[in-house]
């Protein structure tokens, strides 16, 4: 593509540019005639609003996102009178990363349905995750994946173990760049999918086996019609929550090599001469994006806000010492980075970021806890999203959902991240329900208390 995408009009008729840039899985900028005309623009801008999606690399849907978030941004401000800054003249950008036409695994929960499939999503959805994972290892280790993926709803513990260690050794086996944990090993990680499926929470098996799903069988011993097989005496290991959960690894590196790769370079651009204000605003991983984007562009100026709306990072990624360990959290100094405190959202109500992002994202019991970091450790391994910013005196503030012309966050504190907590209602339901729900009049408000010019 190239130029701008489409113009949106304003107040007044006023019309704002909306430039679209996409990017390849290894960052590299495939809009660049797109993106050497919204430079040519920069010199008239007064106000840049650069967006992450999360999941979704579908074009129309991304696009569909943007819009809406705009629309309902601009349409507030008419509807509450909401100042703009003297000769507003705001320029928008919409990031397209791919991620993966189906939800995020975790997003969809840890567990495949076992239910018949008549449409064939399911099959279609392991063959794009599989093809997305083999792609990662070296061509020789690829049939040892498929092989233990193709076909199979059921593996045993010496499958299982091999199958862990040849994704881990791949897709995990660098120190976590949120908290700094180490992998862990095949054993960890498969007791802690083993948890998954127990809602979090240890599944007692022999000493012999591990699994995933106990198998229910008919009062003879024999399993259930259609069920899985019974190949690890009484408890079954399906390699396909293996698979899904080496997805959230492979799109979680994705995203930071895309933010700091990919991104970076043009926040590095808009930021060099101290001229239009910067303003971030990323979902899900895609607030990995922008955080690794502005962490590595090592700007001349700060950028002005950043709105990261249930990010799918590591609770502990601003913090200056991370649980005790003496190291700072990867994106530490991102909110000094900012003119204004960074927004981050949070909600009990966000099912994938409150029960599974531990579970994949966990590391090696040698972080300093030898006990606790076993299993649904959500202080060490939670995601921000979830359970908000560990905590860091002075430097952290909560706040309720501020719903619409109820008042505005305190940005003069002196604290540098405020987490807002969108399980409180909003005419009567939660004002973040779900993990996707994050256009709505409570976020477009939070971005108007961060961008206003009062």
């Amino acid at each position: 593509m190239s130029g701008s995408f489409q113009q949106i009009t304003l107040d007044g008729g006023l019309q704002a540019d909306l430039f679209l840039l996409r990017y390849d899985e290894d960052g590299r900028l495939l809009s660049p005639r797109a993106e050497e005309e919204l430079k040519q623009r920069l010199p008239g801008v007064t106000d840049v609003y650069l967006f992450s999606h999360g999941w979704n690399n579908v074009f129309d849907q991304a696009l569909e996102r943007y819009r809406s978030f705009v629309n309902g941004y601009m349409e507030q401000r008419r509807a509450f009178a909401i100042p703009t800054p003297q000769g507003y003249r705001p320029l928008l950008i919409g990031i397209i990363w791919p991620s993966t036409s189906f939800v995020f695994p975790w997003e969809a929960g840890p567990e495949i349905a076992a239910a018949p499939d008549p449409e064939g999503r399911e099959a279609a959805e392991v063959q794009e995750m599989l093809e997305l994972v083999a792609k990662s290892l070296p061509g020789a280790k690829r049939p040892e994946l498929t092989e233990r993926i193709d076909g199979h709803t059921a593996i045993d513990r010496d499958d299982a173990l091999n199958l862990a260690g040849l994704l881990l050794g791949t897709l995990r086996a660098q120190v976590d760049p949120d908290d700094g944990s180490r992998a862990p090993t095949a054993e960890e990680f498969l007791n802690t999918l083993q948890a998954s499926a127990a809602g979090g929470h240890p599944v007692p098996t022999d000493t012999d086996r591990i699994g995933l799903v106990p198998d229910e069988g008919n009062e003879d011993g024999a399993p259930p019609v259609g069920g899985a097989p019974d190949v690890a005496g009484g408890l079954s290991f399906d390699p396909r929550i293996l698979l899904r959960t080496a997805t959230v690894w492979k799109m979680k590196a994705r995203a930071g090599d895309i933010g700091a790769h990919g991104v970076s370079p043009l926040v590095g651009h808009i930021l060099q001469q101290g001229g239009p204000r910067l303003h971030l605003i990323g979902h899900s991983f895609g607030a990995r994006v922008l955080l690794s984007a502005l962490a590595t562009a090592a700007p001349a100026h700060k950028a002005h806000s950043m709105l990261l709306l249930q990010p799918a990072v590591n609770r502990w990624c601003f913090a200056g010492n991370v649980a005790g360990t003496g190291r700072k959290g990867g994106y530490h100094a991102v909110p000094d980075l900012l003119e204004r405190p960074l927004l981050t959202t949070l909600s009990e109500h966000d099912e994938p970021l409150r029960t599974f992002f531990h579970l994949a994202m966990r590391g090696s019991s040698q972080l300093g806890e030898p006990d606790i970091a076993a299993f649904g450790n959500t202080d060490l391994y939670g995601a921000l999203g979830g359970y908000g910013p560990a905590e860091e005196a002075g430097r952290t503030a909560e706040a309720d959902a501020i719903f619409p012309d109820k008042g505005r966050y305190d940005l003069q504190s002196g604290a540098r991240i405020i987490a807002v907590d969108g399980s409180v209602e909003f005419e009567g339901k939660p004002a973040i329900p779900g993990h996707g729900e994050v256009s709505s009049p409570v976020t477009w408000w939070a971005l108007h208390c961060l961008t206003r010019p009062d």
